[in-house]
C-alpha cells in the first residue's frame, strides 16, 4: 500500500499545471476587467476634479505671489546662504503649508462635491478589486475540482451510483463522529487531546470501510481491506505524501521567491490532499483488480447488507 500510494502521488504530479492554469485564467480575466476599469475610473475622477477646480474660486495668482515674495525676502546679497535657506526643510514646509492653505480656502465651497467624486471612485475601485478576487478564487476552485476529477480517473473511477453511495456513507459516518467528539468535549474538556489523536485512526478506518463498500463488496473479503495493518500503512502513506509535498513546496519557494513560490508550490499540496483522500479507494481498486473479479452494481440496500 505504501509503495502504491507514493506512486499514485508522483504519477498524478502530471496534473501539476492544471490548478496553476485555472488560477492563471481566473487572474487573467480579473486583470482584463480591473485594469481597463481602473483606468476608466481614474480618468473620470481626474475629469470631474478638473471640472470642479475650474469652477472654484482658487486664487492661483495669490499662490504665485506668495511664493515669489517668499523667495525675494531671502538675503540674496549672499546667494549661497539664500540657496541653503530655500533647501532648508523648515522653510520649504512653511511655504508649502501656506500655499495649501490658500488652495484649501478656495476649494472649501467645493469640498462636498470633491468628497462625493472621490468616494464614488474609491467605491468603484473596491468593486473591481472584489471582482478580481472572486474570479481568482473561482479559478482556484475550478482547478481543484478539475484536478480531483483527473486524479480520480487515474486512481479510482466510479459510477454516479457509487458516487452517491460514497457521499451517503461519508456524510453519515463523519457527522456521527463529529457529533460524538463535540459531546465528549462538553462532558470532559481534556478529551479534545484524545479525540484529536483518535480522529486520525477513525477517519482512516472510515476511508477503508467506505472504499470497501464502494469498490470491494462481494469482490474481496472485508478483512482483506479493513484490518489494523492496512490502517497503519494508510496513515503512514498519507503522512509521507504530506511531508514530500511540503518539501516540494518549500523548495519551490526557495528556488523562486516569496511571491511566485506559494502560487506555484500550492499545486504540490493540493494534489497531495487529493491523493490522500483517494488512497484507500485506490488500494481497494488495485486489490479487486488483482483478484480478477469484475464489479457489479447491486442496489444500495443490497450493498449495505453485503457489508454487514
Amino acid at each position: 500500500m505504501i509503495k502504491a500510494g507514493l506512486k499514485n502521488y508522483f504519477i498524478n504530479l502530471k496534473h501539476f499545471f492544471t490548478p496553476i492554469g485555472t488560477l492563471a485564467v481566473g487572474v487573467f480575466i480579473g486583470l482584463s476587467i480591473i485594469i481597463p476599469g481602473g483606468i476608466a475610473i481614474t480618468g473620470e475622477l481626474i475629469d470631474r476634479l478638473s471640472e470642479i477646480i475650474s469652477e472654484s474660486s482658487i486664487d492661483f495668482a495669490a499662490v504665485k505671489d506668495y511664493i515669489v515674495n517668499a523667495i525675494r525676502a531671502l538675503d540674496w546679497g549672499d546667494p549661497v546662504e539664500a540657496l541653503k535657506t530655500m533647501l532648508n526643510r523648515e522653510w520649504l514646509t512653511n511655504v508649502l503649508n501656506e500655499c495649501l492653505n490658500v488652495i484649501a480656502s478656495g476649494l472649501q465651497p467645493s469640498a462636498d462635491a470633491i468628497n462625493e467624486v472621490v468616494a464614488a471612485a474609491v467605491a468603484g475601485i473596491y468593486l473591481l478589486f472584489a471582482m478580481f478576487i472572486l474570479l481568482a478564487v473561482l479559478g482556484l476552485v475550478c482547478g481543484y475540482f478539475l484536478t480531483r476529477f483527473l486524479v480520480r480517473r487515474t486512481m479510482a473511477k466510479r459510477t454516479f451510483k457509487k458516487f452517491i453511495f460514497a457521499v451517503l456513507i461519508d456524510s453519515v459516518v463523519t457527522t456521527g463522529l463529529i457529533s460524538m467528539c463535540f459531546w465528549l468535549l462538553t462532558v470532559w474538556g481534556p478529551s479534545i487531546y484524545i479525540t484529536s489523536v483518535l480522529s486520525l485512526f477513525i477517519f482512516g478506518g472510515v476511508a477503508l470501510f467506505s472504499a470497501y463498500l464502494v469498490h470491494g463488496r462481494t469482490l474481496v473479503t472485508f478483512k482483506a481491506v479493513f484490518n489494523f495493518a492496512n490502517l497503519m500503512k494508510l496513515l503512514l502513506t498519507n503522512f509521507l505524501i504530506f511531508i514530500i509535498s511540503v518539501t516540494f513546496f518549500v523548495l519551490t519557494v526557495i528556488l523562486t521567491n516569496a511571491l511566485a513560490g506559494p502560487l506555484i508550490g500550492f499545486s504540490f499540496i493540493e494534489i497531495a490532499f487529493i491523493v490522500i483522500s483517494m488512497n484507500a479507494e485506490g488500494y481497494v481498486v488495485e486489490l479487486v483488480s488483482k483478484s480478477g473479479k469484475k464489479a457489479e452494481e447491486p442496489p444500495v440496500e443490497e450493498a449495505v447488507e453485503g457489508a454487514a
